[in-house]
């Protein structure tokens, strides 16, 4: 089972050079509600980012950036799978990806798909749809699971 405990960004879309920090471990279940502008779903994009490279909603990588400084867009996820603490450290200009467990950064002789192959399969055991159809529950993109394709419910059935 995976435990989130924050999520912190600086330069991800309308944020700015300052670092938005979000606990997620306060409470068992996490509800996120708010105005309109608040943030709510720049929070679930970085989320999404910081884990699969790419964003909750349909936003290109170059749109991620913050347009005033074009630079430095960092998301860090923070997280525990059974016994083991990770972070992930995810940017653009500079590119970063990094897998840390219990503090220790996990070797990166790989390419960056293969990084991420095994962070979806051997820690996380979790895509990117599923995380989307399990763990993430936007009003947006949900999809009931009986209206999903045979092999997408196979996928999250797995």
């Amino acid at each position: 089972m995976i435990k989130f405990k924050r999520v912190r960004y600086k330069n991800f879309l309308s944020t700015g050079q300052q670092f938005i920090e979000i606990e997620l471990d306060k409470s068992s279940t996490t509800l996120v509600v708010g105005e309109n502008g608040a943030g709510k779903s720049t929070m679930l994009d970085a989320l999404c980012f910081g884990l699969f490279q790419r964003p909750f909603r349909n936003i290109k990588k170059d749109q991620l950036i913050n347009s005033i400084n074009e630079k430095e867009c960092i998301v860090e996820v923070e997280f525990t799978v059974g016994q083991k603490d990770y972070k992930i450290i995810r940017g653009i200009k500079p590119n970063i990806f990094e897998i840390y467990q219990d503090g220790e950064l996990i070797d990166q002789n790989a390419s960056n798909i293969d990084y991420q192959k095994y962070l979806e399969n051997n820690i996380m055991r979790l895509n990117y749809r599923s995380f989307l159809q399990v763990v993430l529950l936007g009003s947006s993109s949900y999809e009931p699971f009986m209206k999903m394709k045979p092999r997408y419910r196979r996928e999250v059935v797995e």
